[in-house]
């Protein structure tokens, strides 16, 4: 049976501009996609976004009514394959004979519209199915249209931001980050001190700073050169980084051959079993490569609240540290 529509072109720019003035982000593609379910009277909507081109085969669900609707969907055997050809597709009845079932409901009929780039590339569709059999007005297609412009300009805008999020991201990457060893810097350091030493005297945890120093690096430099120094220390790096809990230890390179880790959650005792592991496990990974046997000096301190800031637990770190050297080397002064 072949059901009438009945099309209210003031209730659909109505709500165009209501979305369009509301919404933004994956919110407008959201509510886009509700509002065009209610203003077409269909039983599934989804608008999706291309993931490959020249053939498009699979298209990314941005949205759907029907949240049974896989995240990702093969264009092979249903009606939205050919709106790829960027043009929109009216199939008034037998979707169900002649198409592969979506969530193994009869839809009847089928309504698509490409969504195109500023270039006329189809980039995506709007997917209208309705269980009945039904003839849209052209004057429909003017509408679809103004959606599918509406969405491609959303889509460009969340790409934007989100490509602008990742250079952010970088950014500030590139502000905490050693850009020979990818630690932390010095410059993170301060502020991951500062929030350390403010929880240990709310008594929310227990922390220690280990200071650590690579003996003899003058002499890498020497011997090795410049390049041959910097292997040492992103080699080193990489052991510390291996060899810390993820998201209790931090490390840092402070400058030249000095690195420290700040542990969360641990004490003293903690922090010396930790740094005598790396030692020895430094000590012996370097013995097996051209450099030798590379010791380390260490200085240990807990965080307590009898300091008056961080910088005097710095500072103690750094003094045992030239403990340990003067003591010998290889060693740790906690």
């Amino acid at each position: 049976m072949d059901n009438s529509f009945k099309f209210n072109p003031y209730e659909a720019l109505k709500s165009i501009l209501e979305i369009t003035s509301y919404h933004t982000g994956d919110e407008f593609i959201e509510h886009t996609a509700i509002e065009i379910k209610k203003l077409f009277q269909a039983d599934l909507v989804y608008i999706t976004k291309a993931i490959d081109f020249n053939p498009t085969t699979k298209v990314k669900i941005l949205y759907s009514t029907n949240d049974k609707i896989p995240e990702i969907i093969d264009l092979n055997g249903i009606p939205g394959k050919f709106v790829f050809d960027n043009k929109i597709i009216k199939i008034k009845e037998h979707v169900k004979y002649n198409f592969l079932d979506l969530l193994d409901e009869k839809f009847e009929s089928f309504y698509g519209i490409p969504i195109t780039d500023g270039k006329g590339s189809c980039i995506g569709h709007i997917a209208i199915y309705s269980k009945d059999v039904r003839e849209l007005p052209n004057e429909l297609d003017d509408i679809a249209l103004i959606y599918s412009r509406k969405i491609e300009r959303e889509i460009r805008r969340i790409e934007l931001e989100n490509e602008n999020q990742l250079i952010r991201n970088q950014l500030q990457e590139l502000t905490i980050t050693d850009t020979l060893t990818s630690l932390y810097n010095r410059r993170y350091f301060g502020k991951v001190c500062s929030d350390v030493f403010a929880q240990v005297n709310r008594d929310s945890t227990k922390a220690t700073l280990a200071y650590i120093d690579i003996d003899n690096f003058k002499s890498i430099n020497d011997r090795f050169g410049h390049d041959g120094g910097d292997v040492v220390l992103k080699y080193f790096a990489e052991i510390l980084l291996e060899h810390s809990r993820k998201g209790l230890d931090y490390v840092f390179r402070l400058g030249g051959e000095e690195f420290c880790v700040i542990s969360i959650d641990s004490t003293i005792d903690d922090a010396n079993e930790h740094m005598n592991r790396v030692m020895n496990i430094t000590s012996e990974k370097f013995s097996t490569t051209r450099f030798g046997e590379i010791t380390l000096s260490i200085g240990i301190v807990e965080f307590d609240k009898k300091f008056n800031s961080y910088d005097e637990i710095l500072t103690l770190a750094d003094k045992k540290m030239y403990e340990a050297k003067k003591s010998g080397k290889n060693a740790i002064v906690k």
